[in-house]
């Protein structure tokens, strides 16, 4: 496997919506790209409500699988990131991880998307394949709300209202790329109580300002590879710049 060091195709994050037959836990698909370019010294991660289940190709050597729980909050960098990573965001964690075995051919496939975007489409049909193969316990019955606010913490630890803000700011990022609409109407559509209140939640979450974060985003307009009507039509986000 070649080193991402010689990764050769541009930086990229985008998410897809799962394949129609995935179980419901299984929120979008994901895949990231960079040579530091838009994850650079200070930058950082968002915060998400949700589960990751991923596989990553970086200077550490070869491929590791991971499941990592939610993030409450944003996190800086301490160093740009070099690599490619792709996986899954689920709203619980699955009754049974995949094992190292079933992960080959998503890795396979994860390395060639580091050269290439031609490689794009066979690296989400192995992310459907993933996600079809994942299991979910039952949802649970009704209980009170003290009971699932531990549940809640159990789960994911943070805490309800964490999450719900979460969610909320997840909600929005969805939106950003509908450039016709004002950032004051998008505001109240993602359910804040106004500009300035998603303004504060953005620089929380993710380290900028809304603005900012409108001029990454692109409604599924990335490139030839992912011209595919099977694939464009899931296309949810695209970042590019």
């Amino acid at each position: 496997m070649r080193s991402s060091s010689d990764l050769a195709a541009a930086p990229l994050y985008l998410e897809m919506a799962p394949p129609l037959n995935a179980a419901s836990q299984i929120n979008h698909l994901f895949v990231f790209r960079d040579m530091g370019v838009l994850s650079g010294r200070g930058s950082g991660r968002f915060a998400t409500d949700l589960f990751t289940l991923s596989i990553t190709c970086d200077d550490s050597g070869g491929a590791r699988g991971s499941m990592a729980p939610p993030r409450p909050g944003f996190t800086p960098r301490l160093m740009p990131f070099h690599g490619v990573v792709a996986g899954l965001r689920l709203s619980s964690r699955p009754e049974r991880l995949p094992e190292a075995e079933e992960m080959k051919p998503l890795a396979s496939a994860l390395a060639r998307v580091q050269q290439s975007d031609e490689a794009l489409p066979l690296l989400v049909t192995m992310l459907d394949e993933l996600a079809k193969c994942l299991r979910f316990a039952a949802s649970p019955g009704l209980c009170s709300a003290r009971t699932e606010r531990r549940k809640v913490r159990e789960e994911t630890s943070v805490s309800r209202r964490r999450l719900a803000a979460s969610r909320r700011f997840r909600r929005l990022l969805g939106q950003l790329a509908t450039q016709t609409v004002s950032l004051t109407d998008l505001a109240l559509d993602a359910g804040y109580y106004d500009q300035p209140h998603m303004s504060a939640a953005c620089r929380a979450f993710a380290g900028k300002p809304p603005r900012a974060l409108r001029l990454q985003a692109a409604q599924c307009g990335f490139g030839r590879s992912l011209q595919d009507a099977r694939l464009k039509d899931r296309l949810i986000l695209v970042i590019n710049e």
